[in-house]
């Protein structure tokens, strides 16, 4: 094994392992587990690989990542703790202690990753060219249109947006939804001299303003009814 950070903690692995080997899992779920992880040169060859229990397999990386506090330990014990999968069937939880050393050790080890991977010219160009606004909204548009062309996704997609708008669970808003021409409200000609303000009584030729009969103000009708005539601050003071 290579030089650790902990000698204890090592020895304590190595103990473990010899243990298991003189005592086999007699379980009938287990989980195969390199003896010598593959960061650190183990290969796949029969001696190397030795079959856990899941609970044994979470004590084994616990053990290494203790005993090593690498980069490469602590994000497999990290991804042991968090992941869940079909293929593993783990139920144990850590306590809130070794879950926070973890948690912070494994975000200092990604940071320092993280920094020693931005200061490449490529990996910077290809990171801002992945994360950029126009080309995720290519990426989407070119998703969208190739799950359209699909006759299946089309009948699923629109069978759901009928019962959405039947249940009333989604409003129908027709500007979007591809209507054109009369059948569309939004542009029709009545509605759109409608929204346009035109109609309203402020622009009706010899309109004028109210004017409030003690300050003088002119307003709007509601204003001049809420706040001025027999509102008006004037008659406070």
């Amino acid at each position: 094994m290579p030089d650790s950070k902990s000698d204890h903690y090592l020895n304590r692995y190595i103990k473990f392992i010899n243990f298991i080997k003189e005592n086999p899992n007699s379980t009938r779920y287990s989980e195969l587990h390199h003896i010598l992880p593959k960061s650190m040169g183990g290969n796949d060859d029969c001696d190397n690989l030795i079959s856990l229990s899941p609970r044994q397999h979470y004590i084994a990386h616990w053990l290494l990542w203790k005993a090593y506090k690498s980069k490469e330990m602590t994000a497999a014990f990290f991804s042991m703790c968090n992941q869940n999968n079909a293929k593993q069937h783990r139920i144990y939880k850590i306590n809130s202690r070794i879950y926070e050393k973890l948690k912070i050790q494994f975000r200092k080890e990604m940071s320092k990753s993280t920094k020693t991977l931005w200061m490449t010219e490529e990996y910077r160009n290809k990171h801002i060219l992945t994360n950029s606004k126009e080309t995720t909204h290519n990426l989407r548009s070119k998703k969208a249109k190739e799950l359209w062309q699909n006759k299946e996704y089309r009948k699923i997609l629109t069978e759901s947006r009928k019962s959405a708008w039947a249940e009333g669970r989604v409003k129908r808003d027709h500007s979007k939804c591809g209507i054109k021409g009369d059948l569309n409200p939004a542009k029709r000609p009545e509605v759109k001299e409608k929204l346009s303000g035109k109609n309203h009584y402020s622009n009706k030729p010899g309109y004028i303003k109210p004017t409030c009969i003690h300050c003088g103000a002119t307003s709007t009708p509601t204003n001049i009814k809420r706040w001025h005539n027999d509102n008006c601050k004037s008659l406070k003071n």
